[in-house]
């Protein structure tokens, strides 16, 4: 690692020059690390927090509730990895599942030419066997719940650490000798040929103020779904490219379910829907979604649903110790760990249920210029996000089809509040970049290279053509992965 505190002069040079020290960043690093290439990295953020560069995300919204565009990024080494909130054995982490085959029908990559990709995902985020069905993790003591008969089936999440991006990886690429990360370094803009053969050079701005230039044999855009498109929006490719900056997708979330258990017993028997530890030492958590053939023939969204029994209150206890112990069964990744209480459920009574749904991409939802600028002088961009009536209609029936499935396997009864819209602040931002066939229907090809330039290309959920429903990361990874390994082989 090394700072711009002498002189530009001291950058070596590089085959390659990625922009954005995240998972897509350093996978593409350290694939191209590995086939010997030299690499510069460059982050804006530094090693821990930074308010300055945080003040960089800021940003504007219009449309649907949101949380906002300056607290659903992060810029530090490490990337919004740093911004995890999934416990985990007492760290923080994620919960990581695969698009599935059903996903990918719209993408130009298919189904079997990214397993092999995934499959190495699987190591380089610290999990096991790339196995996400129910039934490969069935134990006699935790098995998954008879849902015969039902447009139901069950699945698993598996579990990461945070420190494998924040400590684990850093240390990894520094190891290799031929990747230089340099952090507090903001790229400011991108110097572009009117030939789509002259290569991109890359402008940035040190920690110290000094403005330098970087010319690459290749760029990667690893930076965001919202800096990808806005870098690509500052220079000047949204009059080329008519799908720059649309598409954007957020995961849908309701918490507004509840399900009362139709026997008091189904507490027990739903311990495999909690995080645990595998026979094998790996850490997972069951899942309930819809049958591919359930979300065909309602022609519904992908969505998954996670069990979080809450415990019962006592309402003779005095007023402020019942709204203190109500504040306490606020749904959030923390209401895991509820399996290790006693087996007969006589503590809870019933279970909150996530929904995660995914949002399909639309022309409308999209990243633009805002009218207002950043330090550098850059314009900020602006998020365009809305939820249709048509999405509405879909996420109510889905949410009937669950409660009838849940009602036919005599489990429970499903309650929540009818016509509620979803939240939309999940941080999983996607779809700007889209890839696809052709200039027409997307931004980058199918190996993420930009349609108009030789040399420029992207990485992260900003090429998903579509986002699933839950964290993208492990995706993520095995993309930055396949599209590093391209340019090694495309570069002399």
């Amino acid at each position: 690692m090394m700072r711009l505190d002498e002189s530009t002069a001291n950058l070596p040079d590089a085959d390659v020059c990625i922009v954005g020290a995240g998972p897509a960043g350093f996978s593409a690093a350290l694939a191209l690390g590995e086939a010997g290439r030299t690499v510069l990295v460059l982050e804006s953020g530094a090693l821990s927090f930074s308010a300055a560069a945080q003040d960089l995300n800021d940003g504007d919204h219009e449309g649907e509730p949101y949380v906002g565009l300056f607290p659903s990024r992060h810029r530090q080494v490490g990337g919004t990895v740093n911004i995890w909130d999934v416990p985990v054995h007492g760290q923080t982490g994620a919960r990581y599942v695969p698009l599935s085959e059903r996903d990918l029908a719209d993408w130009p990559v298919d189904w079997d030419e990214l397993e092999p990709y995934y499959l190495e995902a699987q190591a380089l985020c610290g999990l096991g066997p790339f196995e996400y069905g129910a039934s490969f993790w069935a134990t006699a003591d935790r098995r998954p719940l008879d849902l015969t008969g039902t447009a139901l089936t069950s699945g698993v999440y598996q579990f990461g650490l945070a420190t494998r991006f924040t400590q684990e990886l850093p240390r990894r690429l520094h190891e290799l000798g031929v990747i230089t990360l340099v952090p507090e370094t903001t790229v400011v803009g991108l110097t572009t040929g009117g030939d789509r053969r002259h290569p991109t050079r890359v402008n940035a701005v040190g920690e110290d103020g000094r403005s330098f230039t970087i010319r690459p044999k290749a760029v990667i855009l690893a930076c965001g779904a919202v800096e990808n498109a806005r870098l690509l929006l500052l220079a000047g490719f949204g009059s080329e490219s008519p799908w720059l900056g649309r598409g954007f997708m957020e995961h849908a979330r309701d918490f507004s379910l509840s399900m009362t258990p139709d026997s008091p017993d189904l507490i027990a028997a739903a311990s495999f829907y909690d995080l645990h530890e595998s026979e094998d030492g790996h850490l997972i958590g069951g899942r309930l979604a819809l049958t591919d053939e359930g979300l065909d023939s309602y022609r519904l969204p992908n969505a998954s649903m996670t069990l979080y029994p809450r415990p019962r209150i006592d309402r003779s206890l005095p007023g402020r110790l019942l709204r203190s112990i109500r504040g306490s069964r606020a749904v959030g990744a923390s209401r895991y760990g509820w399996s290790a209480k006693p087996a007969d459920g006589s503590m809870f009574a019933d279970f909150k249920v996530i929904l995660n749904v995914e949002q399909r991409p639309h022309r409308a939802n999209r990243i633009v210029l805002s009218d207002r600028t950043d330090r550098f002088g850059n314009r900020l961009p602006r998020l365009v996000l809305n939820w249709s009536q048509e999405e509405q209609a879909q996420f109510d029936r889905l949410r009937a089809i669950i409660g009838d499935s849940l009602r036919s396997a005599r489990l429970g009864q499903l309650r929540g509040a009818e016509g509620r819209r979803p939240d939309l602040s999940a941080h999983h931002h996607a779809g700007t970049t889209r890839m696809a066939v052709s200039p027409e229907n997307g931004v980058v090809d199918r190996e993420g290279r930009l349609f108009q330039r030789e040399n420029l290309y992207v990485a992260g959920a900003s090429v998903f053509p579509t986002a699933g429903f839950a964290n993208p990361t492990l995706t993520i990874v095995a993309m930055a992965t396949r599209l590093a390994r391209h340019i090694d082989q495309s570069l002399p």
